[in-house]
């Protein structure tokens, strides 16, 4: 009796190959997840024993710890730990001892991904991303990184990302008017009520933190908080990201004309995915972050610009030796000014070799060029205007 051999019908054969398909991905995805899981097993790791170190090595503080250069007006360089940046870190590295493993994403171009250390030789403050959610930060005062059921304590939130940080702008404690000359016996603390702390530096807003425990917000902090705000449907309207108190119809006209006490804004509330609530991270007033740049080459550019500019993140052409896009923008990168994430201040100069402090959030005045992802590159550290304010972290 002859057998008849059944062959597989192109269907199936299609259907074999759409299954095998399927599977490979969630391998791939399994597999991407366990490598980000291991890199960040390793920054804690060495995260710790750096902090240990220094700590070891200066008799815990008792010796001063090792200065990072002063890149003028009291505003100190950030080292890149284990990557040779002996101008920098060489201070830091001989009171560690031993060797320093570069962070395991670090390019050489890209330092969106280093163990970063500065000081004034007084305090310190050690900090790094993690890819799988948020940053490790330390200090000379802070010993740990917060677990996401610790309470930060009134006015203060736990992101759920490593770090508490300010519900609300720095206010000057027992005085509603934020906007007075500087002086050095005012506190800073979170509260709903009052304007924002403005007309302060940079390098006297990184003290006034500092005074009470914390840190002036990291640029990796700010980061952290702006790709988790965007993850989360409830601080969208129509498509676009909420930014509070500007006078841009895109979100709705709040006022768009001095900058908000309290919140009575609905549009000035953004939620965490841990639904933690936020007030004012964009909208009202810039807010200093604890990052510099210098030196011929640092400044982003739109290369069709030939003065201080305006400019989408995508429109940005080069962006410098110190900077780069992944330090700064939305993890979505069609997200733009027209949908809420804000936008970049820079100029065309290749020579604007001067210190500049970097804002983030834009301010009332700024409509849709405002919101969390929004970038300043242009003012000195110890410049002070009414229109920049800044938060605490710790």
């Amino acid at each position: 009796m002859k057998h008849l051999r059944k062959s597989f019908t192109l269907i199936e054969i299609m259907v074999v190959i759409v299954v095998i398909g399927i599977l490979s991905s969630f391998i791939l995805i399994g597999m991407s997840s366990i490598s980000k899981d291991s890199r960040d097993a390793k920054r804690i790791v060495e995260m710790e024993r750096i902090r240990n170190a220094i700590w070891s090595g200066s008799n815990m503080g008792v010796n001063g710890y090792p200065a990072t250069p002063d890149q003028g007006s009291g505003s100190r360089v950030a080292c890149c730990l284990g990557t040779g940046d002996t101008t920098n870190c060489s201070q830091v590295e001989a009171v560690i001892g031993g060797s320093i493993s570069k962070d395991p994403l670090y390019t050489g171009t890209n330092k969106e991904y280093c163990y970063f250390y500065k000081s004034d030789g007084t305090t310190f403050d050690l900090y790094t991303k993690l890819e799988g959610k948020g940053v490790i930060s330390f200090s000379e005062t802070k010993t740990a990184s917060v677990k996401e059921t610790e309470d930060c304590g009134t006015g203060w939130i736990n992101t759920g990302l490593g770090f508490c940080v300010m519900e609300y702008e720095a206010k000057i404690q027992g005085d509603d008017n934020g906007n007075q000359a500087y002086n050095s016996a005012f506190v800073p603390e979170s509260r709903s009520t009052g304007t924002p702390w403005v007309n302060i530096s940079q390098i006297n807003a990184i003290a006034e933190c500092k005074s009470i425990g914390a840190h002036l917000i990291s640029n990796a902090e700010w980061m952290a908080l702006a790709r988790d705000i965007e993850s989360v449907s409830d601080n969208y309207v129509s498509g676009v990201l909420k930014r509070g108190n500007v006078g841009d119809t895109a979100t709705g006209d709040y006022n768009g004309a001095d900058p908000e006490a309290g919140v009575t804004n609905a549009l000035a509330t953004l939620y965490l995915s841990n639904g933690q609530a936020i007030h004012h991270f964009s909208g009202n007033v810039w807010e200093w972050v604890d990052y510099t740049i210098a030196g011929a080459g640092s400044q982003p550019k739109d290369n069709d610009d030939t003065t201080w500019a305006w400019n989408e993140f995508s429109a940005i052409d080069t962006w410098g030796n110190v900077l780069g896009y992944e330090n700064v923008g939305p993890k979505n990168p069609s997200l733009d000014g027209s949908t809420g994430a804000g936008r970049i201040y820079s100029a065309n100069d290749a020579t604007y070799a001067t210190v500049r402090a970097l804002t983030r959030g834009g301010g009332w005045g700024n409509a849709s060029s405002a919101g969390v992802f929004a970038l300043g590159t242009h003012h000195g550290p110890t410049a002070a205007y009414t229109y920049i304010g800044f938060r605490c972290a710790r």
